[in-house]
């Protein structure tokens, strides 16, 4: 087994005690792959992280009440009106009264936040372009494994 590095970038390594921690260390760090290029997505859109994944988790199709999205995200009040105050701001979502509960608010997302929301999307489910140097065999092979894990 080889060193791996625990964060990339940071000279901090560890030599895996098994196979399974091996597997597990290296699919963190293929998942920091993908964790940088959100950021970078996110940045380029005005957004951090955390409202990048806010705004992706709205449907603009049917706006959702702020206390779903709030439990969606595990924060709590304040924080989520802050997050919403931060999308609203740059014009990605809107408030708006529930049809069915004028007293309830619900987050639609605009036009803007949808083409924002898209372009988060593309960044998610675009291979990093690393998986080009597996053929299509192994790629099956990844896919088994890791289908194997979730199951």
């Amino acid at each position: 087994m080889t060193e791996i590095r625990l964060l990339p970038g940071l000279s901090l390594t560890h030599t895996p005690a098994d196979p399974a921690e091996e597997a597990w260390l290296l699919i963190a760090e293929v998942s920091a792959l993908r964790t940088g290029r959100w950021m970078t997505e996110a940045a380029e859109v005005g957004l951090t992280a955390v409202q990048a994944r806010a705004l992706v988790a709205l449907d603009p199709q049917a706006p959702a009440k702020m206390g779903v999205l709030g439990s969606a995200l595990c924060i709590d009040r304040a924080s989520l009106t802050e997050l919403v105050d931060q999308l609203e701001d740059r014009s990605y979502v809107e408030r708006q009264a529930s049809p069915q509960d004028r007293r309830v608010k619900v987050l639609a997302v605009t036009p803007t936040g949808v083409a924002a929301r898209e372009r988060l999307i593309e960044a998610l489910i675009t291979p990093d372009p690393a998986l080009d140097r597996l053929s299509g065999e192994q790629l099956d092979v990844v896919v088994t494994a890791l289908r194997q894990v979730l199951a």
